[in-house]
């Protein structure tokens, strides 16, 4: 990664402080120090490398020179926009403004697998972690983590998978620029944000949900906690189950996974 070029591209956006690391053991972690000593809002924190990422339910997430993207984007507290009650829409934003650049500029078929997922061709190209910090019951800041499998050798080894993945150039079949990537997500970040409280908002990520109308199973850990079909998000943010038991019920992002059922 060329640092001086990447840094005078990202100067173009409308965002905070840009700090680029060819190596940082987490882009989140990193975030919240730089938050400590006066980061100011939109600023973005990126690795070439991330040796010591985090994902989901505390998996390690690494990334290889070259080959994927890591960064985070700090956000602090905003009436009406970044409020404790709209954090739900944290993970949504993130995965639709992936999902949008992928589709808009590189004519692929993505979906958003709530909460927090980006799926292309029923494989999993990219996560998202939320981190919220709070002193006493105040919010404090939200640090919105992303990461893409974007190159071949991005993907880790099927031991480490709970769901299929893949790459973004394995499943378009030719190379994708990383720096012209985080352009068009940074661009649709900064699009979507100050619309997190609108309808069209939840209308954008319900368009590209992945399994609406198909039966799914959530999780917590190893447990099943319920199955039924997949309704779609309520103005919240929340998954809406049409639950095998005969309730429609509403899910909120926390530690729960989802699983399609193959009932063919």
């Amino acid at each position: 990664m060329d640092i001086s070029t990447w840094q005078t591209r990202l100067q173009e956006l409308p965002l905070g402080e840009i700090y680029l690391y060819q190596e940082l053991g987490s882009t989140n972690e990193t975030a919240e120090i730089l938050i400590s000593e006066g980061a100011p809002p939109f600023s973005l924190v990126l690795a070439d490398r991330q040796t010591a990422g985090k994902g989901r339910h505390g998996r390690l997430w690494q990334t290889f020179p070259g080959k994927a993207l890591a960064f985070s984007w700090i956000l602090y507290p905003e009436p009406g926009i970044i409020t404790p009650e709209k954090l739900g829409k944290l993970s949504g934003l993130g995965a639709l403004a992936v999902a949008e650049s992928l589709i808009e500029s590189y004519q692929m078929a993505a979906e958003i697998k709530w909460p927090n997922d980006v799926l292309v061709g029923g494989k999993k190209v990219c996560g998202v972690l939320v981190e919220v910090h709070w002193i006493g019951n105040q919010l404090k800041d939200a640090v919105l983590g992303i990461g893409i499998n974007v190159s071949r050798g991005s993907v880790p080894e099927n031991k480490d998978l709970h769901f299929p993945a893949s790459s973004l150039e394995e499943a378009r079949g030719r190379e994708i620029s990383r720096l012209e990537l985080l352009i068009q997500v940074l661009s649709s970040l900064l699009k979507w944000y100050p619309e997190l409280t609108s309808v069209d908002f939840i209308a954008a990520w319900q368009d590209k949900l992945a399994y609406k109308g198909e039966t799914v199973t959530l999780f917590t850990g190893d447990k099943i906690i319920d199955q039924g079909t997949l309704q779609g998000i309520s103005p919240e943010g929340s998954l809406i189950l049409d639950s095998d038991s005969g309730e429609v019920r509403m899910y909120q992002t926390g530690e729960i996974r989802l699983r399609p059922v193959d009932r063919s």
